[in-house]
């Protein structure tokens, strides 16, 4: 299989079960296909232009005593598979307009 060839099969799979729609966004960054090490390909996309010109936030990283200690009396926990967790979690309009690819 190509490259070519995986890319529009994971997009049609992606397209199908709703991870991603069409836009119309003013951004838009290349798909770049990834081969594995057992030969079949990741689909990526290139966010380097778009990093370039973000204003990063800059916050420093909690200690983790004190992450721990935030938790501290709470009653309910959530966890989540992180194999694909970027597509289980939802998206503000802004960073779904930033995070738009094309797929020719």
């Amino acid at each position: 299989m190509t490259a070519r060839q995986a890319e529009d099969d994971i997009f049609t799979e992606m397209l199908k079960t709703g991870v991603i729609q069409p836009s119309n966004a003013p951004w838009s960054s290349p798909v770049c296909m990834v081969r594995k090490k057992d030969g079949s390909f990741k689909f990526c996309i290139d966010y380097r232009r778009i990093n370039a010109v973000t204003v990063k936030d800059a916050f420093p990283v909690p200690e983790v005593k004190d992450a721990l200690d935030s938790l501290r009396g709470a009653k309910y926990f959530a966890t989540i598979d992180l194999l694909s967790g970027y597509w289980q979690l939802g998206m503000t309009d802004r960073a779904r307009e930033r995070s738009a690819f094309l797929h020719a």
